[in-house]
């Protein structure tokens, strides 16, 4: 009978109360709800010689104190992984389940546009693999199926089955060089409102470590999309990780390519950072924002503002403290714009 070497596992307990002054970002009209938000956590590792295990539960209980405007919500999230490490390399399968809103990030990072809240059902297989062709290069791969669905008329779900083949060499101690391969297969659930279509995507890239605390990213590349309102635009990104003894600073800028709830693939340029720092050693303070260009069925800008400051009141317990502003920008239309403020007690059961 084979035993497990380790199991490891952990149970959060986040609860939020937050006032957003218009949730629906709309450009008139506008009207604010307090949400009471639970969404506990739990995740369990367990480890088998060159084998891994992983589940993960969680659901985000929500109640609102308007449901004409803001629905009453219970979103689960479930996660189960396998993974196996070889001499040379590794494999793995995992599998993913969850439910989230359609005005959540989840959904509007990928440049959806809808006044109402709706719910995303989000279903996603995964396979991967990575093998040490020398000393210094890795040849990796996943493929991934994702299957999502809408309740709003509007959005339309979809099919996805994408494939990442990528080739990485360590030039040095600090530089890793690598290229590879995105291809994309996206199938709509109503041909009469999308079509299906195909995107390519080579790049070419570099990863160096500029020191023990800063790290850096970038990359380059051309997208290919078929079909209707298809064509071929360059892509790439840079990232920045700084990670020091009492500072913590990061930045993204990326422009790619997303399936999208409006049809089709979306191209997205985004720009996102974010800074902390430690007071003392209970207390961190942090600003943060973003940029959005979403150039799908209905272009548009979205960008965000944050402050924030967290404070440990035992091993176990912490409370933070929130601000953001946020404002969306469409062609004809006024701009929308909200605030959130929110205080959040988070519970850290001991390692069980």
């Amino acid at each position: 009978m084979v035993q497990a070497s380790t199991w490891q596992s952990s149970v959060a307990l986040p609860a939020t109360v937050e006032y957003d002054s218009n949730p629906l970002l709309l450009t008139s009209g506008e009207e604010g709800v307090t949400r009471t938000i639970i969404a506990p956590d739990y995740s369990l590792v367990g480890t088998f010689d060159r084998d891994q295990l992983r589940l993960g539960l969680g659901v985000r209980v929500q109640r609102s104190s308007d449901t004409d405007i803001v629905d009453d919500r219970e979103d689960p999230n479930v996660i189960l992984g396998w993974q196996r490490e070889t001499e040379t390399g590794g494999y793995g399968l995992s599998a993913q389940y969850n439910e989230s809103s359609t005005l959540s990030s989840a959904v509007q990072d990928t440049g959806v546009v809808t006044t109402t809240d709706g719910t995303q059902k989000m279903y996603v297989l995964a396979a991967n693999w990575r093998s040490a062709l020398t000393e210094r290069s890795t040849l990796s791969n996943e493929t991934r199926f994702s299957s999502a669905t809408y309740d709003i008329d509007t959005l339309t779900g979809y099919d996805e089955l994408s494939n990442d083949l990528t080739w990485t060499y360590a030039w040095s101690e600090r530089t890793d060089v690598y290229t590879g391969i995105g291809a994309k297969r996206y199938e709509p659930d109503d041909e009469t409102l999308a079509s299906a279509s195909n995107s390519y995507s080579p790049v070419v890239g570099l990863r160096y470590q500029f020191s023990e605390r800063l790290q850096g990213d970038v990359h380059v590349g051309v997208n290919e999309v078929s079909g209707d309102g298809g064509g071929r635009r360059g892509e790439g990104g840079l990232s920045l990780l700084y990670r020091g003894e009492r500072v913590d600073a990061s930045i993204n800028a990326e422009r790619s390519t997303v399936a999208s709830a409006e049809g089709g693939f979306s191209e997205v340029d985004s720009v996102r950072g974010d800074w902390s720092y430690a007071v003392s050693e209970v207390s961190r303070v942090g600003l943060d924002a973003s940029w959005q260009d979403s150039k799908g069925q209905t272009p548009n800008t979205l960008q965000t503002y944050g402050a924030w400051a967290s404070r440990e009141l035992s091993p176990f317990c912490d409370l933070r403290l929130s601000l953001m502003y946020k404002e969306r920008q469409q062609d004809g239309l006024s701009d929308a714009v909200g605030t959130i403020i929110g205080m959040t007690l988070t519970y850290r059961f001991p390692d069980l």
